[in-house]
């Protein structure tokens, strides 16, 4: 499937939806993560499209990122994100938002674990020169619930609003990337529950972070958001990847 055509084509409509609701017309677009070529210009990150199909599709297990909105004065392409900090200098790569550093070591986690279901711990991989590479060329696609700019928070109701309103569009994007592992960040558990009602209709909760859909054989982690500040970076790693230990125990994805 050539995902970046789909992509650009439900983006069309979700554009046209947009307008004709009154919602706006400045969407940002998301999907598949690039894997191209990185690019630093005028004091900013971003990737060229690269070979994330061929990534994509060979993966085992390959992560979708579901989270509210972007936080943002603009639209811009997510699919062009890098985590990298802008204005650092091409030769100074460095990770400095949580937001990111913390996607980078849940995936890197999630993506490790052994044929044991057994996660690799905190100490092993708080380190950018390792999660940080990982991520670049992970199967790792990234989906916002809404796709009009926001800002660092949103009434859940609103939140509920949009996903209602282009419920058919946001479910078509969420089950074409057919990923085995889905992490719904924040909402307050609006994320996972639009996934429970209208994607996985049998989504089974194992543990306190962890649902499973016996159908499809996909895991569901309800997480907090990224930039959550109630715990330390270490605690919400350590427990999501406790729990998912704990499920893989009786699932064996």
């Amino acid at each position: 499937m050539n995902y970046k055509q789909f992509e650009d084509n439900i983006f069309a409509e979700w554009l046209k939806r947009s307008v004709a609701n009154g919602d706006g017309c400045e969407l940002a677009p998301d999907g598949l993560l690039y894997r191209g070529r990185f690019v630093y210009k005028d004091g900013y990150w971003s990737r060229e499209p690269g070979n994330e199909n061929a990534i994509w599709e060979r993966a085992k297990r390959r992560v979708l990122i579901l989270t509210k909105d972007l936080n943002d004065e603009e639209a811009w392409d997510i699919r062009a994100e890098t985590g990298r900090s802008n204005f650092s200098g091409e030769n100074n790569v460095v990770v400095s938002a949580p937001f990111y550093k913390n996607l980078m070591r849940w995936v890197y986690g999630l993506l490790t674990i052994d044929a044991n279901g057994h996660a690799k711990k905190f100490a092993e991989i708080d380190r950018q020169d390792v999660y940080r590479p990982f991520y670049d060329q992970a199967p790792v696609a990234r989906v916002n619930c809404k796709k009009q700019v926001g800002t660092s928070s949103i009434e859940t109701s609103v939140l509920k609003s949009y996903m209602e309103r282009y419920k058919d569009l946001l479910v078509k994007q969420i089950a074409a990337y057919d990923a085995n592992i889905l992490l719904c960040c924040g909402a307050s558990g609006a994320i996972k529950d639009f996934v429970a009602e209208n994607y996985l209709i049998d989504l089974l909760k194992l543990n306190n972070w962890i649902y499973y859909s016996p159908r499809t054989r996909k895991m569901v982690i309800d997480s907090w958001h990224p930039t959550y500040t109630g715990d330390t970076h270490e605690k919400m790693y350590s427990d999501m990847m406790s729990d998912v230990e704990e499920a893989w125990s009786r699932i064996k994805l």
